[in-house]
């Protein structure tokens, strides 16, 4: 089994992986597979299995992908997210759970995570209680949390201690609020990984060269995208990343072989784009505010506004 300090410093992100929130009839699955293959076989021992994606097809995907790799299933770290949205009780998601086994034809998932937004919707409590069934049960090796606030996050490290794996945020170039706000730094000194998703903003953050950027992108000879990844892991984090296109993978895992200076590693660091104020955090979804997640999909616009460009 993989275990903590043998991850990959880079992991697949498959949203978009057979469809988005449904099935794609037109989706290529054969090329998709393929670039799975090539990102395992290349080293990459890190991916999500979310049975919510593309209705279950994005895991059948990966089984596929897994099976023609040259990998076994005891050489993948898999993490899983279990959404509410079609699981209106914790019920409902034991059964997804059960069926995400099936389709990997396994017996256990390396981490499952709940949304924080989730637990209003199932109960506090009896989400913790479910957590520690699948745990008890070897169903599950370890928890995990997905855009949780610093006080959530605080209560389920002392609630499952070790057991507590990780935590997947949003953290790129433009967007720190999770760094600003101390999350970040909790869990790095409490031993749980930081696992990022949208650390490219979907490729919209080169679309802007930004100056800062540009200058590493030139001095280390690598793209701005690289530069970007290569910050995250330098923080210590784990950037989940998606791609059909092997030179788009081949660049993701590039990131990993450089080293820049401490003095370039802070300016990025130390980066906030200028004029840029971030809506209120709406943490449980109530509408008061923003989702965190969605901060990277309306930064363009809301930047824009705010800037008068």
């Amino acid at each position: 089994m993989v275990n903590k300090d043998d991850l990959s410093k880079i992991g697949i992100g498959t949203w978009g992986i057979g469809g988005f929130a449904e099935r794609d009839p037109k989706n290529d699955d054969r090329k998709q597979i393929e670039a799975l293959k090539y990102t395992f076989n290349n080293g990459v021992n890190l991916i999500e299995a979310t049975y919510w994606y593309a209705e279950g097809k994005a895991v059948e995907l990966i089984k596929l992908a897994l099976d023609e790799s040259s990998k076994k299933r005891d050489q993948i770290f898999i993490t899983s997210t279990i959404y509410p949205y079609r699981n209106p009780t914790l019920k409902e998601a034991e059964k997804e759970m059960e069926i995400l086994l099936n389709t990997l034809k396994t017996d256990y998932i390396d981490t499952v995570q709940f949304l924080l937004s989730s637990l209003p919707q199932w109960g506090r409590d009896e989400s913790k209680q479910i957590l520690k069934k699948w745990l008890s049960e070897n169903i599950v090796r370890y928890v995990s949390v997905t855009n949780f606030d610093l006080e959530s996050l605080r209560e389920f490290k002392e609630e499952f201690g070790e057991k507590l794996f990780s935590h997947e945020v949003i953290l790129n170039f433009e967007i720190r609020e999770n760094q600003d706000l101390g999350i970040i730094d909790f869990a790095k000194e409490n031993d749980i990984k930081n696992f990022i998703f949208q650390p490219l903003r979907r490729n919209r953050t080169v679309l802007r060269n930004w100056p800062l950027l540009m200058e590493l992108s030139e001095k280390y000879s690598k793209t701005q995208n690289q530069i970007i990844l290569n910050w995250l892991i330098w923080k210590g984090c784990i950037p989940l990343t998606k791609s059909e296109n092997i030179e788009h993978i081949d660049e993701s895992i590039g990131s990993i072989g450089f080293v820049m200076s401490q003095e370039d590693y802070l300016k990025i660091d130390e980066f906030r784009p200028k004029g840029w104020k971030a809506p209120k955090i709406d943490w449980y979804k109530t509408g008061d505010g923003q989702p965190i997640f969605m901060l990277p999909n309306i930064f363009d616009e809301e930047y824009n506004k705010q800037n008068s460009i």
